[in-house]
């Protein structure tokens, strides 16, 4: 009897290792699907209902070009998760009048008018617009976005010289033995070195003051939709260089993603250390959208341990699992992600949980009673009156949740709750069945199962437990004792992708890279997650997968194949003699015209 306690303590903690969501509000879906498709198309026209009829963009474009660009996005997903072509049309004038307007305004290829990560909004709503809808248009809107911050995305040759024209202070060329190549800043400002951190992209642009800071996720998303779309080479190496720089640079010891880090040759690698939502949201969607160009499994590992430390966390979340305040970033980075299939299959349920619980917060706690207007705080109270990221924010909620079909449950003990989203928009689901005594129940169950009295079955199976779980520990310290390095096989075979020394390709060639793994660690969620490279690496250590073996012209020439149509090169920036706000030059980009 004396081991009574110890038994019980084994009991409860490989319950409680076994999802994340032990505690977590409301984590299934029981409203359908064509309910929720319903409910995000309200919301979505009570946004746009608020844009200007002129230019198609919210009031003050100044100050609410990004949230523009959000929407449009949105609007393309909506449509893409519905499989349907409602806001087409839409899309197509929207585009055009904002073009028109912001370039009446003196800004180009959505660029805007100081804060550059909004302008690529745009970009990741045209790439979805033209996954969607197939109309080349959108493929052009969002290659002359990627090619606007081109000039603001540091290369290797520009740390070389400690400089960059759209600058004026110099670079770092490292910080704790990476290479700062691949970085990209948020601001077009070029005489003033501080640079808001926010997460460049993101569904909604916040605005955290720190002093130059450079970020990379929204350009990294933009550059691996663009390969994902068109197989070129010149995206997936750009995303790839990106992705690199977030890993060796904006990971803490947790495996979150940071706000940011100084590339201002003076701040001794700053790094702005606030853990943001959103942050880890669009590097989920960047590193899910990169496996599903590559079929890698290196990025599985890293989307496992990232959402895993995402769902762990409480610096946006309590028991609940409510993100706090409410942000769409983390809801649409693990849409992408459940959608490619791009996690393992355990933490695909988590996910499909993790989403349940955002839309039902968002439905029963945000929404305004009898409207269609969402406050900002998914926690509550309720939404009065328009706000529009609050509006924007539950938008992404709720869209993301008709990325999860109906609800189901299965007699499998490892099936999902929720059967994969149906090609067809009309798919419907079987009725649940009776649950089995033998069917796997949810974690509150079996644990209120044992508590209410299934003392003899409860004591047989911790017993079971208990002997397994001590295997299980003396396996792992032995593998802690044996593994030589944190990050062993991560060794970096990419070389710096400059514009002028590598030609581009159409078709992105298959790789590999070495996939072993840390060991796994028993704190959290008893999930592997992967900490920050240690700060002693060397940089050819970087988290980088190598891109595809390019073509040279030489070898074309002497193979008989024909010529490349393009070489990667940065666009002609303009700068002023006053060295004011630089602008591409080549903006139509007409060598990239789609067929």
């Amino acid at each position: 009897m004396l081991l009574l306690p110890f038994i019980w303590a084994a009991v409860v903690a490989r319950v409680a290792s076994q999802s994340p969501g032990s505690s977590w509000r409301k984590p299934n879906l029981t409203t359908s699907r064509e309910n929720r498709i319903a409910l995000a198309q309200r919301a979505i026209s009570q946004a746009v209902s608020q844009f200007n009829g002129t230019n198609s963009m919210f009031p003050d474009p100044s100050n609410t070009y990004g949230l523009t660009g959000a929407v449009y996005s949105q609007l393309a997903e909506f449509d893409q998760l519905t499989t349907q072509s409602k806001y087409a049309d839409d899309l197509g004038r929207y585009y055009s009048s904002a073009k028109t307007a912001l370039e009446q305004s003196g800004t180009k290829n959505f660029s805007g008018f100081y804060v550059l990560n909004f302008g690529l909004n745009f970009g990741h709503g045209a790439i979805v617009a033209y996954k969607a809808y197939n109309e080349p248009v959108f493929l052009d809107y969002a290659i002359q976005s990627w090619w606007a911050a081109v000039p603001y995305t540091i290369t290797q040759a520009e740390l070389n010289l400690g400089a960059m024209a759209s600058k004026s202070f110099d670079l770092s060329p490292s910080c704790q033995g990476a290479t700062m190549a691949g970085g990209a800043f948020w601001s077009k400002d070029l005489e003033n070195p501080e640079i808001v951190v926010i997460a460049t992209g993101c569904v909604i642009p916040s605005l955290y003051n720190v002093t130059a800071y450079v970020d990379d996720s929204g350009f990294f998303i933009l550059s691996a939709l663009l390969a994902e779309a068109t197989s070129n080479v010149l995206y997936l190496s750009a995303a790839i260089e990106s992705m690199s720089f977030i890993r060796s640079h904006l990971y803490n010891a947790q495996g979150l993603v940071l706000d940011g880090i100084s590339a201002r040759a003076n701040d001794s690698c700053a790094i702005g250390g606030g853990l943001m939502s959103y942050n880890s949201g669009l590097m989920i969607e960047g590193l899910a959208v990169l496996y599903s160009v590559s079929k890698n499994t290196s990025y599985i590992n890293m989307l496992d341990e990232l959402i895993s430390a995402s769902f762990a966390t409480t610096s946006w979340q309590n028991s609940t699992g409510i993100i706090q305040p409410g942000d769409g970033s983390i809801p649409r980075g693990l849409t992408a992600a459940y959608l490619r299939n791009a996690t393992s299959p355990s933490v695909r349920l988590s996910i499909a949980s993790y989403l349940a619980v955002q839309y039902n917060a968002v439905v029963d706690l945000a929404k305004q009673n009898g409207g269609d207007v969402y406050g900002g705080d998914w926690h509550g109270p309720a939404g009065v009156t328009f706000d529009t990221s609050s509006q924007i924010n539950a938008i992404q909620a709720l869209i993301s949740s008709i990325a999860l079909d109906e609800p189901v449950l299965s007699s499998s003990p490892s099936a999902s709750n929720f059967s994969f989203l149906s090609s067809s928009p009309t798919a419907t689901a079987s009725a649940p069945p009776s649950p089995s005594p033998k069917a796997k129940t949810s974690i509150g169950g079996l644990v209120g199962g044992i508590i209410a009295g299934v003392a003899v079955l409860a004591l047989l199976l911790a017993l079971l437990l208990c002997w397994r779980w001590k295997q299980r520990q003396s396996r792992l310290q032995m593998a802690s004792l044996v593994s030589p390095h944190p990050v062993v096989g991560m060794v970096d075979a990419f070389t710096s992708f400059h514009p002028s020394s590598h030609s581009a390709s159409q078709t992105a060639s298959s790789r590999s890279a070495s996939e072993s793994r840390n060991p796994k660690r028993a704190d959290n969620l008893g999930i592997p997650v992967r900490g920050a490279p240690l700060r002693s690496l060397s940089s050819s250590e970087s988290w980088a997968v190598p891109p595809p073996t390019l073509i040279s012209e030489t070898t074309r020439s002497s193979s008989g194949l024909p010529p490349l149509p393009l070489k990667r090169h940065v666009p002609n920036v303009a700068v002023s003699p006053t060295r004011e706000d630089p602008e591409v030059a080549n903006e139509e980009l007409p060598e990239y015209r789609a067929a």
